[in-house]
């Protein structure tokens, strides 16, 4: 459905109205929209127009003496045509940068320092859904000789993203040793999913070529460890949901505890995120547009990274639809950029 084309000046009102409320929580009034509004307009004329507006879907009127409030419509139009876009200050740049960054980290913890830095900037929750790694493509992988019995294991995703482990193989290596079967491993195994890698492992541990062949013994072996599936493996991190109790929007306790009880179901959580990831860019779901009833009342700002279909990971906002739209989205599409970055660095 089309919305409606307002005209210059109804475009000012509405604007100046959800920023007003955006900033106060409250209902607005004509007095105090007039003092905001750059035009001169009476408020008789100001009633008029919030008349207007609340006739077409984008303002709410909640009790008869009070002032006007945004719809999840109204704020549809103020995100998509009428808010200015908004660069980050140079020291929460500064302060992202350093907080993610990979140095002696490993990736999930990078992963972790991004909700951190999400809610902790936008004073909202804030979320990263990782890939499911054993659905993820294998691109390349790299042995490094450690003292014996252990051996670092550098892998790339197809996305781009790095993992390392430290591994441990009774029989002791070269490096020299360890880069032939590295080098088998990345030629044969390329394009691969990590389950699948394992499957083709299990296959060739009973083929009577591996029982003679020393490269093919090796490349099991220490293929058969690198590639196991980590048993603690987490997908979605999400830090700052306490940011929602100090919200007014949200001082009902039943709504609080279905809310709460969403964020506890991890792989309902997973669906409904992944959900709203898919596309790619930024996207912002506002309200209504949410697919769970839970979340009819929250705003999502969320973007995302997906590869050469390879399977995508994102990260984002989510909080009251009375949000600063575009800090949060300035703010999402750094930390995105930044992260994607970190986590295609090697570790140290």
């Amino acid at each position: 459905m089309t919305s409606p084309v307002l005209d210059e000046r109804s475009r000012d009102v509405l604007k100046s109205l959800i920023q007003l409320h955006i900033a106060t929580g409250a209902p607005v009034g004509s007095e105090s929209l007039s003092r905001a509004l750059d035009r001169s307009l009476s408020s008789a004329t100001l009633r008029n127009i919030m008349a207007d507006l609340e006739r077409l879907g984008y303002l709410d009127h909640p009790h008869t003496s009070a002032g006007r409030m945004p719809t999840d419509e109204g704020y549809r139009v103020y995100v998509d045509s009428l808010m200015s876009h908004q660069t980050l200050p140079s020291r929460e740049v500064a302060a992202i940068a350093n907080e993610l960054h990979t140095s002696g980290v490993s990736p999930h913890q990078v992963m972790e320092n991004a909700s951190h830095v999400l809610s902790r900037l936008s004073r909202q929750v804030g979320f990263v859904l990782a890939p499911e790694m054993q659905r993820t493509s294998f691109r390349n992988i790299n042995l490094v000789r450690l003292p014996h019995p252990r051996i670092l294991v550098v892998m790339v995703s197809g996305a781009g993203l790095v993992t390392h482990k430290v591994i441990e193989m009774e029989d002791e290596l070269s490096q020299d040793e360890l880069q032939t079967c590295a080098n088998y491993l990345n030629t044969h195994f390329t394009g691969m999913t990590l389950a699948a890698i394992r499957a083709r492992l299990l296959e060739m541990m009973g083929e009577e070529k591996a029982l003679y062949d020393s490269l093919l013994k090796r490349v099991v072996c220490v293929g058969e460890r690198a590639f196991a599936a980590a048993g603690d493996d987490v997908s979605v991190y999400l830090d700052g949901a306490s940011n929602i109790l100090e919200q007014p929007e949200f001082e009902d306790v039943h709504r609080m505890r279905a809310l709460f009880r969403t964020f506890e179901e991890k792989g309902r959580l997973v669906k409904i995120l992944n959900a709203c990831l898919s596309g790619g860019g930024i996207r912002v779901i506002i309200g209504h547009e949410n697919a769970d009833p839970e979340l009819k009342s929250l705003t999502l700002v969320t973007a995302s990274y997906p590869v050469d279909g390879e399977v995508s990971w994102g990260l984002g906002v989510m909080g009251s639809t009375r949000m600063e739209y575009a800090r949060v989205m300035a703010l999402v599409d750094h930390v995105a950029r930044t992260l994607a970055r970190s986590l295609q660095e090697p570790q140290a």
